[in-house]
């Protein structure tokens, strides 16, 4: 009389044969250690970076960004700090952002336009005037003695403020444009790497395409930085 062995006995004969000799027992192996240790390290995991968008810091938080650590401070607007060049580009006022700066690299070197990038809506019924970009402020000064266009030593912190030309929509307020920075500003910090460029040759920073976004509370201008009082003359 035929009987059908039990489903684990079955199993023996294959399982001998998968294990029977050292090769197969060796392969085995591997495969198990590949599989754990991937597992281990997260490679069969479901990778969700690219949905949870940008990495965020907080302000003054410093964000390394390849040739500068740099700790976003505040925002504020004024129209005391380089009036005739308000004047000269049909501005209401200056859109400031105050950040420290420390020159990571082995060479001095000015604070790149690209540093900072404001978001494509300004609030408090801001705008950018003229042809005002969000990623390339107008002026940028050493809020130490507002000197322009300041060159940063390596390893030496400086605060540095980055301007843009903004108008006030709402006329009204234009008087009194300090009053507009009154609620948290997100803006940009792009990442770069040192690389070899194909075009040209040699080395230089690059943007990597990755960037950290920052939530900078409104604050107060940098006193140094305000143009100082005109003089009354006496006829």
């Amino acid at each position: 009389m035929i009987t059908t062995s039990p489903r684990a006995a079955r199993a023996v004969p294959v399982a001998r044969a998968v294990v029977g000799t050292w090769q197969r027992r060796t392969a085995l192996a591997v495969v198990l250690g590949v599989v754990v240790g991937t597992t281990a390290a997260g490679g069969l995991a479901q990778h969700v970076a690219a949905d949870a968008g940008p990495v965020r810091a907080a302000a003054g938080e410093p964000v390394p960004t390849g040739p500068f650590d740099l700790t976003v401070r505040s925002w504020s607007v004024t129209d005391d700090v380089q009036v005739s060049a308000l004047e000269d580009a049909g501005a209401d006022a200056w859109l400031l952002v105050v950040v420290g700066a420390l020159d990571t690299d082995r060479e001095s070197r000015r604070l790149g336009d690209a540093a900072v990038t404001l978001p494509a809506e300004l609030p408090g019924g801001l705008a950018l005037a003229g042809e005002a970009e969000p990623d390339r402020p107008e002026a940028t000064l050493l809020v130490r003695d507002a000197s322009p266009f300041p060159v940063l030593q390596p390893g030496l912190p400086e605060d540095v403020a980055l301007l843009w030309h903004v108008t006030v929509e709402d006329q009204a307020a234009a008087a009194d444009a300090p009053a507009t920075a009154a609620e948290p500003l997100t803006v940009t910090l792009p990442t770069f790497r040192y690389r070899d460029m194909t075009i040209g040759g040699g080395r230089r920073w690059a943007e990597t395409g990755e960037v950290v976004l920052v939530d900078v509370p409104p604050g107060d201008v940098p006193p140094s930085i305000v143009d100082p009082p005109e003089d009354e003359v006496g006829w």
